[in-house]
């Protein structure tokens, strides 16, 4: 038993002449993990009597650069100290510096109500918030969407020509290139679903493997009618929820 939990008990200990009596138990962790070196084990007494007010801390028992689990620990105290009608709880925690990286989520009462003098406690990880939130969706109007696959078969760049591009605007048009002929034409949103209207183009003859991608983006055209999109990439699907083609949104 550690001079800090000799210390923070002080309270509670009755004359001498009084024999003390202890809560004894262990807390481990279900991670197959090692703690830091630097992390710390705090098993806290406490008074929960207030439901509506934080916890009163009694004494804390404190380990200090812990091994492997289970932490055996024990509290000293004087029955004569201890209200028959308050309630009396463990909590245990691990931090490393100022940071809390496990802590206890279930309540342990100990003593009175019901509550006992030997406790096994089980430590849970604390989530971290993510540092670095997924970006927000792009917007499907308004983007310049880079044809990434078109008929599960990638879409690479022909030297000399310009990259495969679908972009919707504002006015309700679309255009559409595999690096050859331009496709333009309309389109119609409706709720989550949209529909390419026929257009026109241009009549380039477009040498392989240009003259194949741009027939299968025509079909596609005629066929998608969902865009699902997350963070700055899109899959257009069909009416079966198939994946027609990927888009991956450039910002110029």
């Amino acid at each position: 038993m550690n001079r800090l939990f000799l210390a923070s008990l002080a309270c509670l200990l009755a004359p001498a002449a009084v024999a003390a009596q202890t809560i004894t138990g262990s807390v481990t962790y279900l991670q197959r993990m090692m703690l830091p070196p630097d992390a710390v084990v705090e098993i806290a007494f406490e008074d929960v009597s207030l439901a509506d007010a934080p916890a009163r801390t009694l004494a804390v028992y404190r380990i200090p650069e812990p091994q492997a689990p289970p932490y055996p620990f024990a509290f000293a105290y004087t029955p004569s100290q201890i209200d028959p009608a308050n309630r009396y709880g463990l909590r245990a925690t691990v931090r490393v510096g100022e940071k809390l990286l496990m802590t206890t989520d279930t309540a342990y009462p100990v003593l009175t109500h019901d509550g006992g003098t030997e406790v096994e406690m089980l430590l849970k990880m604390v989530s971290s918030p993510d540092p670095t939130p997924p970006p927000p969706d792009a917007d499907f109007v308004n983007t310049y969407w880079k044809l990434l696959t078109l008929a599960g078969a990638p879409v690479p760049v022909v030297e000399g020509k310009r990259e495969a591009h679908l972009i919707l605007h504002e006015d309700g048009s679309y255009t559409a290139t595999v690096g050859c002929n331009m496709l333009r034409g309309g389109y119609e949103l409706s709720g989550d679903t949209v529909a390419f209207l026929a257009g026109i183009t241009t009549l380039m003859a477009c040498p392989p493997p240009l003259d194949a991608q741009e027939r299968a983006l025509v079909s596609l055209l005629e066929t998608a009618t969902r865009p699902a999109i997350s963070g700055d990439d899109m899959t257009l699907l069909d009416d079966e929820g198939e994946t027609l083609a990927t888009f991956r949104a450039v910002y110029f």
